[in-house]
C-alpha cells in the first residue's frame, strides 16, 4: 500500500494542495432572535368566518368605528415595529366627504348584515286515474237528400282509359328513354375514363421511363467522373513517378561519374600489370640483383659494381616499359569502351525508330502530349511540302535555262550558216540568198519547256521522321522513351526492384 500511494504521487502532483469544496449556502437557516412572532389570529390578511358564504359588510357607522379601530391598530403596529417601512396611505378625504368601499363586480348583489330566512312546507295530492276520452260526434248541420247513381253513368271505361293509357306509356317510355339516356351517358363517362386512365398510365410509364433514363445517365455520368478523378490520380501518380526516376536517374549518372572520377584519382583503379610488376617483380627482381651482387662482392668487387650499374640500367628499362604497356592499355579501353557505347545507343535508337509509330500511338502513359506530336509533324509536313516546292521550282530553272541556251545556240548556228552563204555568194559574184533563219519564240518555248516539268510529291511524313524530329528538338529523350517502353510493358512492377 504505501509502495502504491509513492507510485501515484510520483505519477501526479499538485500545485496547491487538495481541499474539500466550500458550499455556497447552508443547509439550515440559523434562528434569527431580532424575528418578530405573528400569529394569524391577529393578521389582518386572514379571512374570519366562512368561506362559502357571501361576505356581509357592516353598517355605515360600524365601518366608521372598524376604520377608526384599524387605524389605531396600524398606529399600534408602527409603534411596535419602529424599523419597518410605513406604507404610503391613501390621501385623506376632503372637508365635507368620506371614503368608503365601492363594489367592482360585474354582478351586484344586495349586501345586508342579517340575511332572510323563512320554514315553507307544502304537500301535493295523489294522482288520480286519467278518465276515458268521449266519442267525438260532429254536430249535424244541413238537410240530408239521396240520390241513385247507375252502372256506368259517373265513368266509361272504353272512352276514359285512352288518356290513362296514353301517360302511362308516354311515363314508362319517358322513363326508358331516361334509363337508356343515362346508360349511354354512364357508358360514355366509363369509356372516357379508361382513356383517361390509359393515357395515364402511358404517361407515367413514360415519366418512369424518363427516369430511369436521368438516373442511368447520373449514373454513368457519376461513373465517368469517379473514371476521371481515378485515370487522372493515376497519371499524376506515374508523373510524379516518371519525374522521381528521371532525376533520380539523372542524379545518381552524376554521382556515379564523380565516384567513379574521385576513385580514380585517388587510386583505386589500377592496371594489373603494373601493379604486379611493381609488387612482385621489381622486389624480387631487386633480391636477387642483391644476392647476385653480393655473390658477386665476394668474388669480384670490380664486377660487382659493373653487374650493380646493369641491374639498376635494366630496373629503369623494364619500369618504363611497363609504363608504356599500361598507357596503351588504358587507351585501347577507353576506345573500346567509347565504341560499344556508340554502337549500343545507334541500336537503340534504330530500335526506337523502328517501333516509332507504337511509341507514338500506344504507349501508356504518352512520352509526349498529343499537341506537341501534331506539331512536329505539321512542320515536318510543311517542310516537305516546302522542299518539293523548292525542287519544283529548281527543276523548271534548270528546264527553262536548258532550253533557252539550246534554242540561243540553234540560232546562233542559223544566222552563222546564213552568214557564210551570203559570204560565199559574194565571193562569186552572186546574190546573198534570201535569209531562211527560223522565226523561233525563245521566251514561249522557254515557258512550255517550264510547264511540262512534272510537279514532284511531297515526301511523306512517317512516325520515324516525327519522333526523329522530336529527339533532335529535346522535347523527349532516349531515357524518356525506353521508360515509358519498360512501365507500358511491365505496368507497376516497373517501379517494383525484382529479387
Amino acid at each position: 500500500m504505501p509502495q502504491s500511494t509513492q507510485t501515484q504521487q510520483q505519477l501526479y502532483s499538485h500545485a496547491a494542495e487538495p481541499k474539500a469544496v466550500q458550499q455556497r449556502r447552508a443547509k439550515y437557516r440559523e434562528d434569527d432572535p431580532s424575528a418578530i412572532s405573528t400569529n394569524i389570529m391577529f393578521d389582518r390578511r386572514v379571512v374570519r368566518g366562512n368561506t362559502y358564504a357571501a361576505r356581509v359588510l357592516p353598517a355605515e357607522p360600524v365601518l366608521h368605528l372598524t376604520s377608526k379601530a384599524a387605524g389605531s391598530s396600524a398606529a399600534a403596529a408602527a409603534r411596535r415595529a419602529p424599523g419597518r417601512s410605513r406604507a404610503i396611505p391613501t390621501p385623506e378625504p376632503v372637508d365635507g366627504r368620506r371614503h368608503m368601499d365601492v363594489q367592482t363586480d360585474v354582478y351586484l348583489e344586495e349586501l345586508t348584515d342579517v340575511v332572510p330566512e323563512a320554514d315553507t312546507t307544502t304537500q301535493t295530492d295523489a294522482f288520480l286515474d286519467r278518465p276515458p276520452t268521449p266519442q267525438f260526434v260532429p254536430t249535424k248541420s244541413g238537410l240530408d237528400a239521396a240520390t241513385q247513381i247507375e252502372q256506368g253513368e259517373l265513368f266509361d271505361f272504353d272512352a276514359e282509359v285512352e288518356p290513362l293509357l296514353e301517360v302511362l306509356v308516354g311515363k314508362v317510355l319517358e322513363q326508358a328513354l331516361m334509363e337508356v339516356l343515362e346508360e349511354e351517358e354512364i357508358a360514355a363517362l366509363q369509356q372516357h375514363q379508361a382513356h383517361f386512365e390509359a393515357i395515364r398510365s402511358a404517361e407515367l410509364v413514360a415519366a418512369q421511363r424518363l427516369e430511369a433514363a436521368e438516373r442511368r445517365k447520373m449514373e454513368e455520368k457519376e461513373r465517368r467522373v469517379k473514371q476521371e478523378r481515378e485515370r487522372k490520380e493515376r497519371e499524376r501518380v506515374v508523373r510524379a513517378k516518371v519525374a522521381a526516376s528521371t532525376f533520380a536517374r539523372g542524379y545518381l549518372n552524376g554521382i556515379v561519374k564523380s565516384v567513379f572520377q574521385q576513385l580514380q584519382d585517388t587510386g583505386y583503379f589500377y592496371d594489373p600489370v603494373e601493379r604486379e610488376v611493381e609488387a612482385e617483380f621489381l622486389p624480387w627482381l631487386t633480391q636477387q640483383a642483391g644476392a647476385h651482387v653480393e655473390r658477386g662482392l665476394l668474388a669480384r668487387s670490380v664486377v660487382a659494381a659493373l653487374v650493380q650499374q646493369d641491374a639498376a640500367a635494366l630496373a629503369d628499362a623494364q619500369a618504363a616499359a611497363a609504363e608504356a604497356y599500361a598507357a596503351k592499355a588504358s587507351r585501347k579501353a577507353q576506345a573500346g569502351e567509347a565504341e560499344a557505347g556508340a554502337i549500343a545507343s545507334a541500336a537503340e535508337l534504330a530500335d526506337i525508330r523502328a517501333k516509332a509509330t507504337f511509341i507514338l500511338s500506344h504507349i501508356q502513359p504518352p512520352i509526349a502530349r498529343q499537341e506537341q506530336v501534331d506539331a512536329v509533324r505539321a512542320e515536318l509536313v510543311a517542310k516537305s511540302g516546302g522542299d518539293a516546292e523548292a525542287t519544283f521550282e529548281a527543276e523548271r530553272a534548270r528546264v527553262g535555262d536548258e532550253k533557252r541556251a539550246e534554242l540561243e545556240a540553234q540560232l546562233a548556228a542559223a544566222a552563222a550558216e546564213a552568214e557564210a552563204a551570203a559570204t560565199a555568194a559574194e565571193a562569186n559574184g552572186e546574190e546573198p540568198p534570201a535569209s531562211k533563219q527560223p522565226q523561233v519564240d525563245v521566251e514561249a518555248e522557254v515557258e512550255a519547256a517550264m510547264a511540262a516539268v512534272q510537279r514532284s510529291t511531297a515526301a511523306e511524313v512517317t512516325d520515324g521522321d516525327v519522333l526523329s524530329a522530336l529527339l533532335e528538338q529535346g522535347v523527349v529523350t532516349k531515357e524518356a522513351i525506353v521508360h515509358g517502353l519498360a512501365v507500358h510493358m511491365l505496368g507497376s512492377d516497373a517501379y517494383t526492384q525484382q529479387e
